[in-house]
């Protein structure tokens, strides 16, 4: 899982360490919401939180490949994760670098034997397969929180926040012809945290709901200042609920690419549905059975 903790990416790998179905291998961290030195703490923090102290924590790269860097404090809080107390954790960070931990366990890897799920900036995949292109073969498919197309962006009027960070990774993994799932705005914000939703889990009176709860409410609370009293989209939450229940999704199969020329559509992606093509571009979500999914996942833990 490589991801840059947020507010959204902390409720999304809550619901992949409580889930038995999946097995959590590794979590790789990049500048994004906001600094390495905090999605790095961040991630760990929610290992403690959700007592899985088992799974590493790799950091990664500080910045994009070329373009000045951006974060999103103004969506995720200052600390990155909005409605928690942020502390050091125990484990330390792995001494590896994300990169060559990627390219070291993938190198070694059955074909097709990972999923990769990437839910800020590409800029950690797209650098290990510039520097070991062959470790393609071990991904079976990349579930990626990315893009926007007929919802428009959030962060200019065209771009989506991953993709606008580091367009010239986005451009390298897309063009690496790995099978690939897109949570895009089109799909993410018909799925929000509204408030009979979050009641539902308020309901459970557990340790980890309630720390959900908080997360859900941040997000609201962040959202609502710039959108108009808008509701949290569950945008890199959407991922781990594809790979424990696709049957709630719709997708088209897509080739996308992504502009990386300067201008007005600096970071935008482009999904070409005319013959098909490696990624399945998804359009629609079962909204309740989404968080009917996040409840049975808390009831569970």
């Amino acid at each position: 899982m490589d991801c840059d903790p947020g507010v959204d990416d902390a409720v999304m790998l809550m619901m992949a360490l409580l889930s038995p179905q999946l097995d959590v291998r590794a979590i790789t961290t990049v500048a994004g919401n906001v600094p390495l030195s905090l999605t790095s703490r961040n991630a760990r923090i929610l290992c403690q939180l959700m007592d899985r102290m088992d799974v590493p924590v790799f950091a990664g790269c500080p910045g994009p490949m070329l373009r000045t860097p951006v974060t999103a404090e103004d969506f995720h809080g200052d600390s990155g994760i909005a409605g928690l107390d942020p502390f050091e954790p125990d484990r330390p960070l792995e001494p590896a670098h994300a990169v060559s931990h990627l390219i070291k366990t993938l190198g070694a890897a059955k074909p097709q034997e990972y999923i990769l799920v990437v839910t800020g900036p590409m800029t950690n995949i797209a650098a290990a397969l510039v520097l070991d292109p062959s470790i393609a073969a071990s991904i079976g498919r990349l579930v990626l929180m990315a893009g926007a197309d007929s919802e428009g962006g959030n962060i200019t009027p065209t771009a989506e926040f991953n993709v606008f960070a580091d367009p010239h990774a986005a451009a390298i993994v897309f063009n690496s012809g790995i099978p690939a799932t897109v949570m895009s705005l089109d799909v993410t914000h018909t799925v929000r945290a509204e408030l009979p939703r979050i009641d539902r889990l308020k309901a459970l009176k557990s340790e980890k709901a309630s720390i959900m709860v908080r997360l859900l409410e941040a997000g609201n609370a962040l959202e609502g200042r710039w959108k108009e009293g808008r509701k949290s989209p569950m945008h890199d939450p959407s991922t781990v609920a594809w790979l424990l229940a696709p049957h709630i999704f719709e997708t088209r199969a897509a080739t996308v690419s992504v502009v990386t020329d300067a201008g007005d559509r600096f970071g935008q992606t482009c999904p070409d549905f005319s013959a098909g093509g490696p990624h399945d571009w998804v359009t629609a979500a079962d909204a309740d059975e989404f968080f009917g999914l996040i409840e049975r996942i808390l009831e569970a833990a």
